[in-house]
């Protein structure tokens, strides 16, 4: 069994009240016998109630072990490496606020950090429903990562009840009129020919293959074959040839080759190879946001393209795998038919629509 007392400091004022006194900052000792062995030494804490688990945590190797937060969070971290940057910084950005609320609210293990805690943390943040249920998805991870490591007996993320009855934002596919506001900016923005030529064609990329900007900005001369796009299903991982329009292929041949590239070897079409990818994009991104503040359509970004794909696939009759097909993802296909009943429905009229349901998937049209 071990014993906690004080070891007092020269300069403490309560040094000749003796050892069981406990009232002052001074640095905690432990004093006993630990598995037939004497142990007389410190450790290293000032708080009484963590010098406590601690002693348990000696005493018993089942406990969970004393793990300060910032060494929990950072090994979370390191853990997460393997992951795409993006993945990793927007768990950084989670992790980051939940570190500055700990040190705030003067936390140090994670034992200390109760659920009451983290419904302060929460109702701190402002979130709206969707951001601050991705959050706490975040921290469940977090979480369940330290109960893995024995650092917690339970995961008290898991106790707070995530937003129900989540209405997602409506993404009103584009009309073809802000389609051609949008393609007339292209030609205007920038200095010079490069600038436009890029634009343009990132923008009819967008427009006719439901990729995300990640994808564009990276796109590979060596997907293109025969005038059609490579890609792999998420579902199946099986390729899919999609054809471009002559718009699009015509825009790709007149595509000036990247600055500070490799000369005519090029491997992608807007990416030099030289610098990192997470620059690339963020030279996409500014681009478009160029155009699209150029065209003045209102609410324009890059997301919506793909519900306008989806929705004319749809209007032409095809089926929900022909949207999986085209916008590579499963999960954004999920989220896109969810938002589109009502744009189908005035597009088919509901007539048609009620009847072509069971045909692409659309159970729930009311008139």
């Amino acid at each position: 069994m071990l014993n906690l007392y004080r070891r007092h400091l020269k300069k403490c004022p309560h040094q000749k009240k003796g050892q069981s006194y406990i009232g002052c900052n001074c640095p905690i000792w432990c004093d006993g016998e630990l598995n037939g062995a004497r142990v007389r030494e410190s450790l290293k804490l000032n708080d009484w109630q963590r010098a406590i688990r601690k002693a348990a945590a000696m005493q018993d190797p089942q406990a969970p072990r004393v793990k300060p937060i910032t060494e929990a969070l950072t090994a979370f971290e390191n853990h997460i490496q393997p992951l795409e940057d993006s993945t990793q910084r927007k768990y950084k950005n989670v992790l980051a606020k939940l570190r500055e609320y700990c040190a705030g609210a003067g936390l140090g293990d994670l034992m200390e950090l109760s659920v009451e805690h983290l419904d302060a943390y929460r109702a701190g943040r402002g979130l709206s429903p969707t951001t601050s249920m991705k959050e706490l998805q975040t921290m469940r991870q977090f979480f369940a990562f330290c109960k893995e490591r024995k650092w917690l007996d339970e995961n008290p993320a898991k106790k707070i009840k995530a937003p129900r009855n989540i209405r997602p934002e409506e993404v009103t596919p584009y009309t073809q009129a802000e389609l051609s506001k949008i393609l007339a900016a292209c030609d205007v923005i920038g200095r010079g020919p490069y600038e436009r030529l890029r634009a343009r064609a990132m923008v009819l990329l967008l427009r006719c293959t439901g990729l995300r900007i990640s994808d564009v900005a990276t796109l590979e001369r060596g997907r293109i074959q025969a005038g059609q796009l490579l890609l792999h299903t998420q579902k199946t991982g099986g390729a899919v040839f999609l054809p471009l329009p002559e718009e699009l292929r015509a825009a790709l041949d007149t595509l000036p080759l990247p600055r500070a590239g490799m000369g005519t070897e090029a491997r992608c079409f807007f990416w030099n190879g030289i610098t990192s990818m997470r620059a690339v994009v963020g030279i996409a991104e500014r681009t478009l946001a160029a155009v699209f503040a150029k065209s003045g359509v209102e609410g324009a970004h890059a997301h919506r393209f793909r519900h306008t794909l989806a929705t004319e696939i749809l209007a032409r009759g095809g089926t929900e795998q022909d949207v999986a097909d085209s916008a590579r993802s499963c999960c954004h296909l999920r989220r896109t038919l969810g938002r589109l009943n009502q744009v189908v429905r005035c597009l088919l009229g509901f007539r048609r629509c009620r009847e072509d349901c069971p045909r692409i998937g659309l159970q729930n049209l009311e008139p």
